[in-house]
């Protein structure tokens, strides 16, 4: 009995977490930053998938003017990205770190923590996105 209960106790913590791990991946579109909005009639995107993320920022033409992406980690509701790829433009955050606390209600995410810049800079940033289907 002991070891059934220990398999469907691992069952479902693995169950938990990979349901947990799929509804942060996906495609994410920006409705606010604290940080910088999209200048009207531009698109923010998120693509997040099971290791890696990236976003960009498209101009009205749908032209990509900013972006960056890398890899992330969530545990205990600690999103943590690490930028290695950007536009022109975001070559001074490549190799930094931004760790949000992140939380998922149907199809809105929002994120509230920092971009680490170096060890004394944080900038703090929260941002709301939407599921695009």
């Amino acid at each position: 009995m002991k070891t059934k209960t220990f398999f469907l106790t691992l069952l479902l913590m693995t169950t938990s977490f990979i349901l947990g791990a799929q509804s942060l991946e996906g495609t994410w579109k920006s409705l606010e930053s604290s940080g910088r909005n999209s200048p009207e009639g531009y698109t923010t995107l998120k693509h997040i998938t099971s290791t890696h993320f990236i976003w960009t920022m498209s101009d009205k033409d749908g032209n990509i003017i900013s972006g960056a992406g890398g890899t992330y980690t969530l545990k205990d509701g600690i999103y943590t990205e690490t930028i290695l790829y950007t536009l022109p433009g975001m070559q001074n955050w490549k190799g930094k770190n931004a760790v949000y606390e992140v939380k998922i209600e149907g199809k809105r995410m929002s994120i509230s923590g920092y971009l680490e810049f170096d060890q004394n800079q944080k900038v703090k940033n929260s941002e709301n996105w939407e599921r695009v289907e």
